[in-house]
C-alpha cells in the first residue's frame, strides 16, 4: 500500500496537525533521551520551511484517561524549542476554547505542542467526538508516530478519517520502506533472528516469513519453549506451556518450506536472574533441573554469527535473553556485533524495534546497521505482514478537498434561536466528518455563539469586515474585533453589499486584504446582476472582480482564502443557476487564479457556489467537479435544512 506523502503536500498557510511519537522518558522534568524527538524533526522541519501552522500533538506514558502532572509535555515543548532554537507554543489541554484561540492566532511557520493527548480519555477509546474536536483545529494531518501506528487511537486514526485522510511523515515514509526492502524485495540469503521472552508473541511474524527466508535463529526465553517441544528438560526456564505444540507446528512449517531454523545448542543457567555470579554454560540438552537458562552460550553465539555473515539480509527482533542484568546481556550484545560487521559486507540489516532496538543502542552499534526501527509493536505488526491500522485512512491519494458549508444568517437570528441550531446540530454530530462548516451570524451574536458552535465542530466568522484596524470608524468592525469575539473567518464583497450599500472591488479588494493580514480566513464572493448575464457579460463582470481583488494581493493561499460565485440574480428570487451553469463558472474562476499563481493553488483553492442553494438542488450542486462548497442564506436558518445540505456534502468529500 502507497500512501500520499507530506514531500507532496502544500501547507502554505495550513494548520497541520503532525501526530509524533514523542513518548520520550524524563528525569527530573527533563527529557532525559531525545532520541524520538529528533526523528520526527525532518517532517517538522518540511512543514515550517513550507509555511505551515503546526499544530504538534502525542501521548506520554499512561495517565489513564486523566491529567498527570508528571506526565505533562511541558518538558518536550522545551526541548523542542532548544533544538528549533525558535519559541514552541505550549497548549494546556489539547482540546477546548483557549487551545481553539491558541491555535486562531498562530502565523505560518510557528509551532504549538498540545498537552498529553492520553489526559483525555476519548484517545485511547477512539472517540469519534473527541477526534472531531482535534479535527477542526486544522486543516491538514499528517502521521510521523511509527511507534503507535499498529493503534486504533482517536489522534492516529479518528482525526485523519475525520479529514477525509492525510500524509505520513518522513519517519514513517522511511519506516515503511525499510521493511518492504527487507520482506519484499531481499538480497538472498535472508536469516530471521528472533528473541524475546514469548513464542505466542512472535507467531505470527514466523508463520509469515518463514517461506521468504533460508535461516530461522531463535534464542532468548523463546527458545526454551521449542526446545521442551523438542523433548527437552528446560528447568526453571521461562516456559508457555500452551505454546509447546505451537513451537512444534513451527518447527514442522520450516522443515517442509526448506528453511534452515536453528536452536540454541548450549545456553547460560543460574538460579535466578538475581544471582548473576552463580552462572555457568551448559549444553541445552542437559539443562539442570534447577536453575533457569537465561542468555544462549558461545557456541550459539558462534553458529549465529556464521549464519548471519553469510546473509544478504538480516532482520533481527528481541534479545538472545535478559540483557538488562548482566552478565546475561552477553549474546544479545555479540548479536548487535555480528549485524554491525554483516552491514559492512554489504548486508541489509533491519532491527525491529523494542527491546532490540535499545540492545543495538545501548550495544553502541545503532548506527552501523542498516536500519533500527523506532517502533516495536508497530514493527510486528509489519513482520506479520499485516496493515497498520492507523494508516488505514489515509490512501495514495492527497486528500479531497474538504467542502466549505457556509451559512450566511444576515440580519435574523437571536441568542436563543442560535443555541437551539447549535444543539440540532450537535445531537447529529454532522460537522467536520462530511465538511467544514462555518457559521456567518450577525455581529452581535458573534461572541456568544463562537464558543459553543467551536465544542459543536462548526466555526464562525463574521458578515463583513473593515479594512482598518483601529480608529474613528463609526459601526465598523475591525479584523481584531471579529478575533476577540471568536471568529476566524469573514466575508468581503457580498453581492448586497456590492450593488446594495455600493461597495466597488477597490474597497473590496482592502477588505480581503486587512483580513488575511490579520491572520483570518476569507470567502471573496464574486457574482453578475440579471441584467450583466442577459446582456452575455458574465464572464467579464466575474473576471474582473476576481482579479481586481487577487491582482496584487501577497498574502493569500489556497488555505486562508475561498471563492464563492453569487449570481446576484439568484440571491433572494428562488431562481439558482443550473448545477451545470455553476460548474462552467466556476471552471473559469479556477483558470483564472491557474493563471495568476499556477496549477498547484489553483487546484487546492475551494470555489463555492451561492444562490438560493436549498436541501432539493445541494447534492446536484455540490456533486459537479468545481463546485467546493456552498455558501447558504435563508435555508441556514432552520437546522434542519441546514443539516441536509451538510449531509449532500459527504459524497463529494469521500471521492478520490
Amino acid at each position: 500500500m502507497r500512501y500520499a506523502s507530506v514531500r507532496d503536500a502544500d501547507v502554505a498557510g495550513r494548520r497541520v496537525f503532525l501526530r509524533a511519537d514523542l513518548n520520550v522518558p524524563l528525569k527530573n522534568g527533563k527529557v532525559a533521551d531525545d532520541t524520538r524527538i529528533t526523528a520526527m524533526l525532518p517532517t517538522l522541519h518540511r512543514l515550517i520551511a513550507g509555511g505551515g501552522i503546526v499544530v504538534l500533538a502525542s501521548h506520554l506514558g499512561r495517565p489513564g484517561g486523566r491529567p498527570d502532572p508528571e506526565l505533562s509535555l511541558v518538558p518536550v515543548a522545551r526541548r523542542i524549542s532548544g533544538i528549533l532554537g525558535v519559541p514552541v507554543l505550549f497548549a494546556p489541554d489539547c482540546v477546548g476554547e483557549r487551545v481553539k484561540s491558541m491555535v486562531a492566532g498562530m502565523r505560518p511557520g510557528q509551532v504549538i505542542l498540545l498537552e498529553n493527548l492520553r489526559f483525555r480519555e476519548g484517545e485511547k477509546a477512539n472517540d469519534r467526538e473527541f477526534a472531531r474536536k482535534l479535527a477542526s483545529l486544522v486543516d491538514v494531518y499528517v502521521n510521523d508516530a511509527f511507534a503507535t501506528c499498529h493503534r486504533k487511537h482517536a489522534s492516529m486514526h479518528g482525526v485523519p478519517e475525520a479529514m477525509g485522510g492525510g500524509y505520513i511523515g518522513m519517519l514513517v515514509e522511511k519506516e515503511l520502506s525499510a521493511f518492504e526492502k527487507a520482506t519484499t524485495e531481499p538480497e538472498a540469503p535472508v536469516t530471521l533472528l528472533m528473541g524475546g521472552a514469548k513464542v505466542s508473541d512472535k507467531v505470527e511474524v514466523m508463520e509469515n516469513l518463514i517461506p521468504r527466508v533460508d535461516n530461522l535463529l531463535v534464542g532468548g526465553a523463546m527458545a526454551f519453549t521449542f526446545l521442551r517441544a523438542k523433548g527437552l528438560e528446560v528447568g526453571r526456564s521461562l516456559l508457555e506451556e500452551d505454546s509447546v505444540d505451537t513451537a512444534g507446528r513451527i518447527m514442522e512449517m520450516a522443515e517442509s518450506e526448506g528453511t534452515r531454523l536453528v536452536l540454541p545448542s548450549d545456553v547460560v543457567v543460574a538460579p535466578s536472574a538475581e544471582e548473576p555470579s552463580r552462572a555457568t554454560t551448559v549444553d541445552s540438552s542437559e539443562m539442570p533441573e534447577d536453575a533457569a537458562g537465561l542468555d544462549v552460550g558461545e557456541r550459539t553465539v558462534e553458529e549465529f554469527d556464521g549464519l548471519i555473515m553469510e546473509s544478504g539480509t538480516v532482520i533481527w527482533n528481541g534479545p538472545m535473553g535478559m540483557f538488562e542484568v548482566p552478565p546475561f546481556d552477553k549474546a544479545t550484545r555479540a548479536m548487535a556485533e555480528s549485524l554491525s560487521r554483516a552491514t559492512e559486507k554489504g548486508a541489509t540489516t533491519l532491527v525491529g524495534g523494542g527491546d532490540s532496538a535499545r540492545a543495538v543502542a545501548e550495544a553502541g552499534r545503532a548506527d552501523s546497521v542498516s536500519f533500527v526501527s523506532t517502533g516495536g509493536g508497530a514493527s510486528l505488526t509489519l513482520l506479520k505482514g499485516e496493515q497498520l491500522v492507523a494508516l488505514h485512512p489515509l490512501s495514495e491519494n492527497p486528500p479531497p478537498l474538504r467542502p466549505l458549508i457556509g451559512g450566511n444568517w444576515k440580519m435574523n437570528g437571536d441568542p436563543s434561536h442560535a443555541r437551539s441550531f447549535l444543539r440540532s446540530l450537535d445531537e447529529e454530530m454532522v460537522p467536520s466528518e462530511a465538511a467544514e462548516v462555518v457559521l456567518f451570524p450577525s455581529f452581535t451574536l458573534l461572541s456568544e455563539l463562537s464558543r459553543p458552535a467551536w465544542e459543536t465542530g462548526v466555526q464562525t466568522g463574521a458578515q463583513d469586515i473593515y479594512y482598518e484596524l483601529q480608529g474613528a470608524y463609526t459601526g465598523e468592525v475591525s479584523p481584531g474585533m471579529i478575533a476577540d469575539a471568536g471568529g476566524c473567518w469573514f466575508l468581503a464583497g457580498h453581492s448586497e453589499r456590492r450593488h446594495v450599500l455600493g461597495e466597488n472591488d477597490e474597497t473590496v479588494a482592502r477588505k480581503l486584504e486587512a483580513g488575511l493580514r490579520y491572520g483570518l480566513r476569507g470567502v471573496l464572493c464574486v457574482g453578475e446582476l440579471l441584467e450583466e448575464r442577459e446582456a452575455d457579460r458574465t464572464e467579464e463582470v466575474v473576471r474582473g472582480q476576481v482579479l481586481a481583488a487577487l491582482e496584487n494581493l501577497d498574502c493569500w493561499n489556497p488555505f486562508n482564502l475561498a471563492i464563492a460565485y453569487e449570481p446576484v440574480w439568484a440571491i433572494g428570487t428562488g431562481k439558482t443557476a443550473t448545477a451545470e451553469e455553476a460548474n462552467r463558472v466556476h471552471g473559469l474562476i479556477r483558470g483564472w487564479v491557474e493563471e495568476l499563481t499556477g496549477t498547484r493553488e489553483a487546484l487546492s483553492l475551494r470555489i463555492i457556489y451561492g444562490g438560493s442553494v436549498k436541501p432539493k438542488n445541494a447534492f446536484e450542486i455540490l456533486s459537479q467537479p468545481h463546485v467546493n462548497g456552498v455558501l447558504v442564506g435563508g435555508a441556514s436558518l432552520e437546522a434542519e435544512s441546514f443539516m441536509e445540505i451538510i449531509r449532500c456534502s459527504r459524497p463529494f468529500h469521500l471521492r478520490s
